[in-house]
């Protein structure tokens, strides 16, 4: 049984946003070991913390309250959603 959502959102709005910040968040610190001292890092890294941290933490606290089994239902869903997509 195929899930009946396989539309362009295939996220959560908390998973989104917590993949959104893992990625910003791993590219900054990345430039940081290359570019320790360098000011457009640091105030990217300001407005990270300014804007998006609070939202990224909350929505990280909601998927950390999921049960295993909820979370492998996602996960089973996301990955069906995936292959459906990849095979079209």
């Amino acid at each position: 049984m195929f899930p009946a959502d396989t539309g362009r959102q295939l996220l959560d709005a908390d998973e989104a946003r917590v993949a959104r910040a893992s990625r910003e968040l791993t590219k900054i610190a990345a430039a940081l070991v290359s570019r320790p001292m360098d000011r457009h890092l640091h105030e990217q890294m300001r407005a990270f913390l300014d804007s998006e941290s609070e939202p990224s933490l909350a929505s990280w606290d909601v998927l950390l309250q999921r049960t295993p089994d909820e979370l492998k239902e996602r996960i089973s869903t996301v990955l069906t959603v995936q292959a459906l997509r990849t095979a079209s």
